[in-house]
């Protein structure tokens, strides 16, 4: 896990070019904190070279995927810009960033004439930094992380746009995004691995009691190799006082990803040896054809009407494999078994919606928005699969023992939504400002489905048999969704040095899904399934300026709500409720400003988050004499940041900056593990830098900071920890 470099590397990389420093640490001031303008110029065209030179101790790895930058360094143009009137009505705009070891490019041109319209090109990509880490069991201080534990995600695009824009007529515009995602990332979906406190006689896990059987987690690698493109022609054309947006849209979807993991890496346990899972190996390729009018009609000097109506088809093929090899202890063997072997399917979506909305100013004072969306759409798909299986007597392998089946599925969905929206500012009373809103989101659906069904199954014999679909797997469903989502706030503005700002919230939804009890015999019969979540809370700010040149920004954000199930399968039942979790949350925030003239500035900002999601801990009740007694932890997401700045003035060519950053979260409690899985993540980030601006001449800044990162991650027993210096050094110059 330990990665480090020499100092001659160290120095080389700080000499070298970098890039663009992205830790917080090391982060340039806000925008809203005032320069020195005599002092540091501001370049209209310019070239800014950087580097950046880390020397990390601990898992580079951790460090690269928290701060975004890589472990080695990286150098490059930081930033290109330039902008040159080439007549009156005519200027082009270039911009560019060319970032080695950080894989960050970026390289655009606009052409834009007054009279005429505009032309632009370009092409950018970036990398995203990943750590290949999965589980820890803390009670015997196992971690499992990937071979290769250094992943990364590359995402680029092309695009192009002309458009035509005279003076007085309609606005064309043409446009191509061609999108691609490629590499590895992390992911939560994660396989089990055997407890080492496990129990095993003659090679085989006995046991009941825990921790015995607890599976525990490890790493998941996810391979995308993804490809989007878009086309869209649109049209903008006023007419009288109705101004009219026409939208054509061709969007294609090409993917092929993969998650690959080891079950049970290290197991010595003959019932679960170590084996390699390709889960969920799937390609797709989708093409979405969309069209869109939209209209924006002034019915008089209070009143706006705006309407649109949309239509989308999409039509989708997909296919892929999932194979997870088994241990027999029969044929005390691993075979290669197909839980989803070559899959197939394809899907069809027609998509219809229509809104209308009046916008209603009565008098300065009073403005009304009254909107209505209607949303209809049909989804059908059908596909199938192979699965393979081996006869439970099987003492070897061989084919003769394998059984194939051909499993099919069907599927056709319905929904009708409606969403009316309402709402309504007044600004009758000196300095202060309300507002309200309502929605109410309404879905009307059915649904019918057929579970996956063996239609055929060939033993390894050659016996054939092929079979319908059972009743038990063919399911009709009423769906039946409610999103209301209300709010209702004040700005008031006492003085221009007080500002108060309160909003209270309440969103409450609920999903309903009934099974039909006219299809007797069928999966879904009487079946009835709810669940859904209320929240409340409320937002409070106020903005002090004692002086002009201090200012004290307090929020404060408490919000709290319930979340519910009610199931019954039984025909007729109407069911229980039982409240699957407790919500709550209160965040506190403090941000200080202080700017005095001339020569100094300083902020401050400190935040606290106090949530957690209540689950059934402390106690499960496992049967009428069992219980877990710490099996699942609260969801608890507390954490503290703050951080702090300062700039000033060293003399009429030199500024300087000292910025500090520190967070922490404490929520991992590793007794759970007795039990369960510790969820909770705890951790400390701090971080230090001090740097120097300094003007040569009317056309050369260089810029230079150094700075200190530590941090600890006792979620992960410590294995990600790091730690170490770093250093930034740039020059820009006035082109």
């Amino acid at each position: 896990m330990s990665h480090t470099r020499s100092a001659s590397q160290f120095l080389a990389g700080l000499l070298g070019l970098g890039a663009l420093l992205t830790a917080p640490a090391l982060r340039a001031a806000p925008a809203d904190i005032p320069t020195q303008a005599d002092v540091i110029p501001t370049f209209e065209s310019y070239i800014k070279v950087s580097g950046r030179a880390p020397e990390i101790s601990g898992d580079s790895s951790a460090y690269a995927a928290r701060t975004g930058s890589p472990a080695a360094g990286s150098g490059g143009i930081e930033d290109f810009y330039y902008t040159k009137d080439l007549s009156d009505t005519t200027t082009v705009k270039a911009n560019g960033r060319a970032l080695g070891g950080a894989d960050d490019y970026l390289a655009s041109v606009n052409l834009t004439n007054a009279n005429l319209g505009s032309v632009e090109a370009g092409y950018k990509r970036f990398r995203t930094f990943y750590d290949g880490v999965g589980g820890f069991f803390p009670l015997t201080d196992q971690f499992q992380k990937l071979s290769y534990e250094q992943l990364h995600t590359d995402r680029s695009a092309f695009w192009a746009s002309v458009t035509l824009a005279k003076p007085d007529q309609p606005v064309f515009n043409i446009n191509f995004h061609d999108e691609i995602r490629t590499g590895q990332k992390d992911s939560s979906e994660w396989g089990s691995i055997v407890n080492p406190l496990v129990v095993v006689t003659k090679g085989a896990i006995v046991g009941t009691a825990l921790p015995a059987n607890t599976p525990f987690i490890a790493p998941n690698v996810l391979t995308m190799d993804e490809h989007h493109r878009i086309l869209e022609a649109s049209m903008v054309a006023p007419a009288g006082k109705t101004t009219e947006t026409l939208k054509v849209t061709v969007d294609t979807v090409n993917n092929d990803d993969s998650r690959d993991y080891v079950k049970y890496p290290g197991s010595t346990v003959t019932a679960d040896p170590t084996v390699t899972v390709h889960d969920d190996q799937e390609s797709r390729r989708s093409t979405t054809f969309r069209v869109l009018n939209q209209t924006e009609t002034e019915l008089g000097s209070h009143l706006t009407l705006e309407t649109g109506l949309r239509y989308s088809h999409l039509s989708s093929a997909n296919g892929g494999n999932w194979i997870t090899p088994s241990y027999s202890a029969t044929a005390n063997a691993v075979y290669a078994a197909a839980t989803a072997g070559n899959i197939y399917g394809g899907s069809k979506l027609d998509d219809y919606v229509g809104n209308v909305g009046l916008r209603f100013t009565p008098t300065p004072n009073w403005n009304a928005d009254l909107a209505f969306r209607e949303d209809s759409n049909v989804v059908s798909s059908r596909g199938g699969f192979m699965t393979t299986s081996l006869a439970s007597t099987a003492t070897t392998t061989a084919p003769s023992n394998l059984t194939t089946a051909n499993d099919l599925t069907y599927s056709h969905f319905t929904d009708h939504e409606a969403t009316p929206e309402f709402s309504l500012e007044y600004l009758g009373i000196d300095r202060v400002s309300l507002y309200g809103s309502i929605d109410d989101q309404i879905n009307r659906g059915s649904q019918h489905w057929v579970n996956p069904y063996a239609a055929t199954s060939i033993s390894g014999a050659g016996v054939v048999t092929t079979a319908t679909a059972p009743l038990s797997s063919v399911f009709f469903q009423q769906a039946n969704e409610d999103h209301e989502d209300a709010k209702l706030g004040a700005n008031w503005n006492e003085s221009k040095a007080l500002t108060f700002r309160a909003e209270v919230f309440r969103k409450d939804h609920q999903s309903r899904f009934i099974g039909a009890n006219a299809i007797a015999g069928t999966g879904s019969f009487g079946g009835l399934f709810v669940n859904g979540y209320t929240f409340t809370g409320l937002k409070l700010s106020v903005i002090a300026k004692p002086v002009a040149q201090l200012s004290f920004t307090t929020a404060y954000q408490p919000q709290s709500g319930n979340m519910s199930v009610t199931g019954n399968v039984v025909n007729g039942g109407t069911g229980s409720q039982v409240t699957s979790g407790k919500a709550r949350t209160q965040m506190i925030g403090e941000t200080v400003n202080w700017t005095p003239p001339g020569s100094f500035y300083a902020q401050a900002n400190v935040n606290v988050v106090y949530s957690y999601i209540q689950t059934a801990y402390p106690v499960v009740v496992v049967s009428s004499t069992t219980n877990i007694a710490t099996p699942i932890q609260n969801a608890n997401n507390n954490y503290t940041t703050a951080s702090a700045l300062c700039g000033f003035v060293i003399s009429k060519a030199t500024d300087a900056q000292i910025q500090g950053f520190w967070q922490r979260a404490d929520n991992y409690n590793p007794q759970i593990a007795a039990g369960g899985q510790p969820y909770g993540s705890s951790f400390k980030d701090e971080s230090v830098t001090a740097g120097l601006k300094h003007k040569f001449g009317d056309r050369t800044v260089v810029e230079g900071k150094l700075g200190y990162l530590h941090r600890v991650d006792p979620t992960t027993g410590g294995f990600t920890n790091y730690h170490g210096p770093l250093a930034y050094l740039a020059v820009t110059y006035s082109l």
